[in-house]
């Protein structure tokens, strides 16, 4: 499916707009859902949990902690790197990923999301590939990934346990799982739950030079028996 074909199925549902944004040093058209209040209440609109878990909004909107999240890529090695991004959205983290030269299977449990990160991929169209991803049951059929990349997925607490389940269901030995959150109490949370888990943890603190409250970074390793 060529652009315009993908644009057109994409407008379909929700109507896009479009920005210059600067990413992973590089500035590249991005298009995201021009009103993301609709597809809540197209969300609110649905009975069964399925039908609303493909309209979740939460993708559409640009949350600070994925351009935390490339900020600090950016201080990494990663040409040629297999990376897995876990809760993609509309592609920021792991297309600036691909921009700095990683092979990327980006992932969401949200097919319409999926459809507008390719859409935002096309300059790197050659080092991305497209799954659909459920934390609780799935696993790719590819070899385990050196990076995980995942931007303001913790915000949930109860998203912990299932996160944490799949990152190392995908994880190469000595990998690294990248996540980011922008200081939520929920990320209290994480920070202190996954010490009592078999991971070692680091955590970065990112300004992005916006006033705003920083960004935290957890750099996890699997601790191996």
């Amino acid at each position: 499916m060529d652009v315009e074909e993908l644009k057109n199925r994409i407008e379909e549902q929700v109507e896009l707009t479009s920005d210059r944004i600067k990413l992973g040093g590089r500035t590249i058209d991005w298009f995201r859902v021009a009103e993301p209040d609709k597809l809540l209440q197209l969300a609110a609109s649905k009975d069964s949990k399925a039908d609303q878990a493909r309209f979740d909004p939460f993708w559409s909107v640009a949350w600070r902690a994925a351009v935390g999240l490339d900020r600090y890529c950016q201080s990494l090695n990663l040409s040629g790197k297999r990376v897995l991004e876990l809760g993609c959205g509309s592609g920021h983290a792991g297309i600036a990923a691909a921009i700095q030269g990683a092979h990327v299977t980006m992932t969401d449990i949200v097919q319409l999301a999926m459809w507008v990160a390719e859409l935002n991929a096309a300059p790197v169209t050659d080092r991305i590939r497209f799954e659909k991803l459920d934390w609780d049951s799935d696993t790719i059929d590819e070899p385990p990934f050196e990076i995980i990349l995942g931007s303001d997925l913790v915000y949930d607490v109860s998203l912990h346990r299932p996160l944490l389940a799949c990152a190392a269901r995908h994880l190469a030995p000595g990998g690294m799982l990248l996540l980011s959150e922008p200081f939520r109490h929920t990320g209290d949370h994480f920070a202190a739950w996954i010490k009592s888990q078999p991971w070692e943890v680091t955590e970065h603190r990112l300004d992005l030079d916006d006033a705003r409250v920083p960004i935290r970074i957890f750099a996890c390793r699997m601790i191996l028996s």
